[in-house]
């Protein structure tokens, strides 16, 4: 559970592919046949955009995409990409422009979507191109950013001069980071609730089998957390891989402890995501699990209620939607009412029942719950942070903003 991410492979929602197909269809590079394909996209055809045209004949059907054009839309894409890559001299535009390229939502990876408007011979073609754009514009990326963080470094030499004959001036303090802070809070309310601390590298190990991140979590082969673009697999048999969330902890704990139990369970986990200000290949989740006999939705309830309170204020509004994860049936969503907006915030359900029967338990004697959250995700709302990079960039100026008078006797 967690903080929600579009798996690779999964489809956008409506809404979201709508807004990129259009910001793509008003790009000057694209011709007026692309923009009108990228319009159709996913069903969102051009007489949505103008219900004034409903009803006129042949208003349903798409206009067909020549190829030719899609090639030249491609090129010129190419083109604008290492252009504005060789004027760029800093690393974070850098970065910036290759999530805007090559990205979930990049106008190249969009391309992709052209596909389902062509001929199944005309596929393949276009297909490839779109391949060995992006594996060249991945290597120039690459070669460019050594090149960027060199000239970083000379113009840092240059600009940042040190007289090395003055004085010291002795070493600063040390300061409490907004991540261990957040870590803190959260755990100390569980805690407080009777709530098990296991966060040891023999039960926690970031480095984890397939088995206990998927299988014994109840997700099948297929399932769209496997895909290669979210998980980052160690060894070619895809046996080894750096776990991507912090519920293998629970697996782990069931199968070698065993029922009655409450445990929380902080931890650092990966994914294959591009770094851009809401996201990275490397956050934090903490997830509780609960299972004793007749534990039902109503504890779970109560227990998230609590925790959001005490870690928002009294002040807020909960709100519980229905979802689905492969391990807890019924699965929500939870939503606060915080300063003004609504915001998703955790994941919860009751544990499956195949996630019971998988470790050796009876699910017609013991039940339980359980729940996840991103760290980054409340130290961002908490403090109105609005790019999750300020949290591994060390500035100091950065930290030393921040306060944790519950943290200093601790």
């Amino acid at each position: 559970m967690g903080p929600a991410f579009v798996p690779s492979g999964a489809s956008l929602p409506l809404a979201q592919t709508a807004k990129l197909s259009v910001s793509l269809s008003k790009s000057s590079h694209l011709t007026s046949s692309t923009r009108r394909c990228m319009l159709t996209m996913n069903g969102q055809s051009q007489q949505t955009e103008n219900p004034a045209k409903k009803g006129k004949k042949g208003s349903d059907t798409a206009e067909s995409v020549d190829v030719e054009t899609v090639k030249t839309e491609i090129e010129q894409l190419r083109t604008m990409g290492l252009t504005k890559m060789y004027e760029i001299e800093n690393s974070k535009e850098l970065q910036n422009l290759k999530v805007e390229l090559l990205g979930k939502k990049g106008s190249i990876t969009s391309m992709v979507k052209v596909l389902g408007k062509l001929t199944p011979e005309q596929r393949p073609v276009i297909g490839a191109i779109v391949n060995e754009v992006k594996e060249e514009l991945e290597q120039k990326f690459e070669l460019r950013k050594a090149e960027v963080e060199e000239l970083e470094i000379e113009k840092s030499i240059v600009d940042d001069k040190l007289d090395v004959t003055m004085p010291g001036i002795g070493r600063m303090p040390g300061h409490v980071h907004p991540i261990r802070a957040t870590i803190q809070r959260a755990m100390d309310i569980f805690l407080d609730l009777g709530y098990q601390l296991v966060d040891d590298p023999e039960m926690s190990p970031e480095i984890e089998t397939d088995y206990y991140c998927f299988e014994a979590l109840n997700c099948p082969a297929d399932h769209p957390a496997r895909d290669m673009q979210d998980t980052l697999y160690l060894t070619d048999d895809q046996k080894y891989l750096l776990r991507t969330h912090t519920s293998s902890v629970q697996a782990r704990f069931l199968e070698k402890v065993g029922p009655p139990f409450g445990i929380v369970c902080p931890g650092r986990v990966y994914r294959r995501d591009a770094l851009d200000a809401t996201h990275s290949f490397q956050f934090h989740q903490m997830e509780i699990m609960l299972i004793d006999k007749n534990i039902t939705l109503g504890n779970l309830r109560a227990t998230v209620i609590h925790f959001l309170e005490q870690m928002l204020g009294k002040d807020i509004k909960v709100r519980f939607r229905g979802s689905y994860f492969p391990f807890t049936e019924p699965s929500m969503e939870v939503d606060v009412f915080y300063k003004g907006r609504w915001l998703e915030v955790l994941g919860c359900g009751m544990v499956d029942p195949a996630v019971l029967e998988k470790a050796g338990y009876d699910p017609t004697e013991w039940t339980g719950f359980a729940a996840g959250f991103g760290i980054e995700r409340f130290a961002m709302v908490i403090h109105q942070i609005t790019d999750i990079r300020e949290f591994t960039n060390n500035n100091m100026q950065f930290l030393e903003q921040f306060d944790f008078p519950y943290l200093r006797d601790a």
